[in-house]
């Protein structure tokens, strides 16, 4: 892997970096005031920025009661680089491009036609030109990956349900095609991180995302920190065992999970029905789909419960489809579990259901790239 000597700050550096991402534009008294460090030493540290063109003017503020000159406020560079997010989901790679200050330059996905690591490798190699500097700085600075599955401490895939792995090792082959550093994470996890930062990292010091869709996944984020557990297993809430009858149990993903829900509609209504479809259904007062959507609000109900009971988490963000085409699915939840004394107020649908996990990824891998935490981007296009 290349060296990035742009990228080694030191330690005044990113202090004074996480500040203007988190609170930009900024002028350098605001930041002398939040950093609690003297103006001196700030001038030095912009002047050091701005020569390596991290950090860019963006404009005047205010002048001082007084009279005096206004302000120059400062902001990250978007043109100092870019990243790339991809999420390997069951039927596509999805691509996010986004400039430095998190400003997105380009989105795609690409279907699978192989249900293979491999596969969605080849997709990535053959769309992803790593010299393709996009009219930045420094070209690309790293890349971000979203698994639906396990990945271990050290960035191995311990399992790909989606996908089939073999031996493959997605950040050997990432590394090698792209020569910078690369970021393997579980996509609630990297939601969750998403969902934090999009709050300040301070409105709350705990929060969860629960992904519902093929499968269930939490993200946790626990005392302003990514929970991954021991070995990164933490949040596969799916794999949960649960008895369905005197001998069987089976896993809650293949009872309450959005794909369950479905297939069990389509069964019994014998149609290739699509979300829309049940929503349509559901909304024409359909006797099957309507009972098979209360059960589903009877189940995810008491699957939050639990979840919030043994981790107790400020806000649950949820990120399902489904409740997106029927709102009223989240509201009979949040009623279904105040008769179970819990504040419903805490449950909420995520903030960017198509792009949430993304976004958390092109964070996740700034953060590394700058060996910072908690900052925040700006995730317009």
């Amino acid at each position: 892997m290349k060296q990035l000597q742009h990228l080694a700050f030191t330690a005044n550096e990113r202090m004074v970096l996480k500040t203007i991402f988190n609170h930009k534009p900024i002028s350098m008294t605001e930041i002398s005031r939040l950093t609690d460090t003297n103006k001196a030493t700030i001038s030095g540290v912009l002047n050091r920025l701005k020569a390596q063109q991290v950090v860019c003017e963006a404009g005047q503020g205010e002048s001082t009661k007084k009279g005096g000159r206004k302000t120059i406020l400062l902001e990250i560079n978007p043109d100092f680089g870019y990243t790339v997010a991809l999420d390997f989901t069951y039927d596509s790679v999805d691509m996010m491009i986004n400039a430095f200050n998190g400003k997105v330059i380009a989105y795609d996905s690409y279907p699978l036609s192989e249900k293979t690591m491999a596969h969605a490798l080849n997709i990535v190699e053959a769309q992803l030109d790593p010299t393709d500097t996009r009219g930045t700085q420094h070209g690309l600075l790293g890349v971000a990956v979203s698994i639906h599955g396990v990945v271990n401490q050290d960035q191995s895939i311990r399992t790909s349900p989606f996908l089939k792995l073999d031996d493959l090792s997605v950040l050997a082959r990432l590394e090698q095609h792209t020569q910078v550093p690369v970021l393997i994470e579980n996509e609630a996890n990297l939601a969750a991180l998403y969902e934090h930062a999009l709050r300040n990292h301070t409105c709350t010091e705990s929060l969860a995302t629960l992904s519902i869709h093929k499968g269930i996944g939490a993200g946790l984020i626990l005392n302003n920190r990514l929970y991954r557990g021991a070995d990164g297993s933490a949040g596969e809430i799916g794999q949960s065992l649960v008895l369905v009858s005197d001998t069987h149990y089976d896993k809650i993903e293949n009872i309450c999970s959005q794909d369950a829900l479905v297939s069990r509609i389509r069964a019994r209504l014998n149609e290739p029905l699509t979300l829309k479809n049940i929503s349509e259904h559901y909304h024409a007062q359909h006797p099957i789909v309507r009972e098979e959507v209360q059960n589903f609000i009877n189940r995810i109900a008491v699957l939050i419960y639990n979840f919030s009971m043994q981790l107790n988490p400020a806000h649950i963000y949820i990120n399902c489809p489904i409740m997106n085409e029927i709102p009223d699915i989240l509201l009979q939840i949040q009623n279904k579990l105040q008769t179970f004394s819990y504040d419903a107020t805490a449950i909420r649908l995520t903030s960017n259901v198509q792009y949430a996990t993304l976004f958390g990824g092109t964070l996740g891998i700034t953060q590394k790239i700058l060996n910072i935490d908690n900052i925040k981007l700006d995730f317009t296009d």
